[in-house]
């Protein structure tokens, strides 16, 4: 049992990303005819230069631009048919946004901030990050312990006290 126990306890600490990761917020912010799409990461900070893939109405399934978004994680275009647009962006670091709007129109479901995809469903209340961040300190002290107590134990010898 200790032999399983011990590399999932290494791995949760080596790759803690689903616990410690920020959601994608992603606004409509369009006028005079373009659409700009404004993609931020829940922390508020936008998702600079972020991958975007474009899809018409008339070719859902099929990008008809590739492109990045703003400094600022906003992305503007000009829509040349009537119809729903879809706009993807991805950081490539797992965090992804996508809006469908029509001429500055949300039409897709999912709120009016679009739909997320993201390591985390959201902001983690300030409470929860204090016990995981303890968590995690003292997962790493235990960790340490038992590494010692398995070497003193190769050795013959005695753990540190």
């Amino acid at each position: 049992m200790r032999r399983i126990a011990a590399p999932l306890v290494l791995a949760a600490l080596l790759f803690p990303g689903g616990l410690f990761g920020h959601g994608v917020e992603v606004s409509d912010i369009s006028g005079a005819g373009a659409v700009t799409v404004h993609f931020t990461y829940s922390t508020g900070e936008g998702m600079a230069y972020a991958q975007i893939r474009l899809f018409a109405p008339s070719r859902p399934e099929t990008e008809v631009l590739l492109s990045l978004t703003d400094r600022n994680g906003r992305f503007s275009f000009v829509p040349d048919e009537e119809g729903p647009w879809t706009v993807e962006a991805s950081d490539g670091m797992g965090h992804q946004g996508s809006i469908t709007v029509s001429g500055g129109v949300e039409t897709a479901a999912g709120g009016s901030e679009g739909t997320e995809t993201a390591p985390s469903a959201g902001p983690a209340p300030r409470l929860l990050r204090l016990i995981l961040g303890l968590s995690l300190i003292l997962n790493i002290f235990w960790l340490y312990y038992a590494v010692l107590r398995v070497i003193s134990k190769k050795r013959g010898g005695h753990a540190h006290q």
